[in-house]
């Protein structure tokens, strides 16, 4: 671990040393956000509750 940061210091100097991790800096990055109709999250709340209510 140490020798990573000292290598990100060499290259970036005080800046290699920020947290990067969680941001993006191009389009299309990380995974897409799906949206879901009110009729598609209406059943999956439906299954969802039915799977609750199942006594183990």
């Amino acid at each position: 671990m140490v020798r990573r940061w000292v290598a990100h210091y060499e290259q970036e100097g005080i800046k290699g040393l920020e947290e990067k991790r969680g941001t993006t800096t191009g389009l299309r990055k990380g995974r897409p956000k799906k949206t879901m109709t009110q009729e598609e999250e209406l059943v999956r709340l439906r299954a969802e509750n039915a799977l609750l209510k199942i006594d183990p």
